[in-house]
């Protein structure tokens, strides 16, 4: 049980974080000073620091805290469904992922690849929290392959000895228990997934294909096609989300 001297702190903490998000939503994360933090508080720049070492540990939080947000919103989607249906998990998922990030643009984009400036990631806890995420995705794959619902594709092209070895590398460190050609695929899948994401965040999906929702929804079916399986998703209960 946290004491009265805990719990203020930790509302001190909570209320840095949240003020953090209001900077960023209004002015973007860059913007995201100790300075404008401590100006909207009524805190003294000093004060911020018996919370936070610096403004890179307040970001490296604020990371931490998304990665959190975003697992929780892909295991709830997985556990939606019978953990029999792997490709409906996968679907169900992979959906999640889209609709957490429409919503939560800038958490995305933390740790989507956008630059913050004075923060140079990753560091060893907001790497342990990005592994968490992907040993969803890992767990997945895993169990549709020992259950023979994977087929093994075809490669039409023989793979560089580099990327060969760096596949395998990062199979065996995540634990990932299939054959390089369906690592292979695996790896396009999350390349061709965070880039239609990322492009509908920033405007430029919707110009080529129209309904973005409809086209993330036919590229999934599509990729869980070429891993060998099919899933009708229910039409009627699904709600596109898109951009605001």
């Amino acid at each position: 049980m946290q004491t009265r001297r805990e719990r203020v702190r930790q509302a001190a903490i909570d209320e840095i974080k949240t003020i953090a998000w209001e900077i960023a939503n209004e002015h973007g994360m860059d913007d995201v000073t100790v300075n404008g933090i401590t100006k909207r508080m009524g805190m003294t720049p000093p004060a911020f620091y018996s919370y936070f070492k610096s403004r890179d540990d307040l970001i490296k939080s604020l990371v931490i805290d998304s990665y959190g947000s975003y697992r929780q919103s892909l295991i709830t989607a997985r556990d939606s469904v019978p953990g029999r249906d792997i490709a409906g998990r996968l679907y169900h998922v992979f959906i999640a992922y889209r609709e957490w990030a429409i919503t939560n643009p800038n958490l995305f984009g933390l740790f989507a690849g956008r630059v913050v400036h004075g923060f140079n990631p990753p560091e060893p806890e907001v790497i342990e929290e990005a592994e968490k995420v992907y040993a969803i995705f890992v767990d997945l794959y895993n169990d549709a392959w020992q259950q023979g619902l994977i087929k093994k594709p075809r490669m039409e092209l023989k793979m560089p000895m580099a990327y060969l070895d760096q596949i395998k590398k990062a199979t065996e460190s995540r634990k990932l228990d299939v054959p390089v050609e369906v690592a292979n695929l695996i790896s396009n899948t999350a390349c061709l997934v965070h880039g239609m994401i990322s492009m509908e965040l920033s405007g430029r999906l919707v110009g080529l294909v129209g309904d973005t929702f409809h086209f993330y929804q036919f590229q999934i079916l599509d990729l869980l096609k070429r891993f060998g399986m099919d899933y009708a998703p229910d039409s009627e209960s699904q709600e596109p989300i898109h951009p605001l």
